[in-house]
């Protein structure tokens, strides 16, 4: 599974791509603003579009736990039928990356990927309500979390 972070054009761009690999889309879009449109492609398998403005602390336009526990209900409803996941947002540096590290830590056990990458600021508000909703609805087992968490703190430690 890829997880690509990318900004709105460059999301609308990445659809344009006649052959890709079978992909699903987590659109954040700024509070009030229009929804980022995609060009059909057979390859792309579903868009789930939501809006919240880039804050890190807890606020009218942030981040909900409902949006978190409907990211992670996409998440968990496709991660199985995609070989990648787009997620993006305005300028692909902190809420898309937020989102992005939290999927990936919670389907493979590590987030490094994002934060290691200095071109990303990834939302705190993001990665914890949404690795939070994915641990709430997700069919893995708590001792198993814990265990992908030692793993992961003894893989950095290398």
């Amino acid at each position: 599974m890829r997880y690509e972070v990318m900004s709105r054009l460059e999301a609308r761009q990445a659809t344009r791509e006649p052959d890709a690999p079978d992909t699903a889309i987590i659109s954040i879009i700024d509070y009030g603003s229009d929804t980022n449109t995609f060009y059909e492609q057979a390859w792309l398998k579903d868009v789930i579009t939501l809006q919240f403005d880039d804050t890190e602390a807890a606020g009218p336009q942030s981040i909900t736990r409902e949006q978190a526990a409907e990211i992670a209900g996409f998440v968990l409803r496709m991660h199985k039928h995609v070989e990648r996941i787009i997620v993006h947002c305005e300028f692909g540096q902190s809420r898309s990356a937020g989102t992005a590290a939290a999927i990936s830590e919670y389907l493979e056990g590590h987030d490094s990927g994002i934060f290691r990458n200095r071109k990303y600021y990834p939302n705190p508000l993001c990665y914890r309500y949404v690795l939070d909703a994915l641990r709430k609805r997700g069919n893995l087992p708590k001792w198993l979390h814990m265990l992908l968490r030692i793993v992961k703190f003894k893989n950095e430690g290398r």
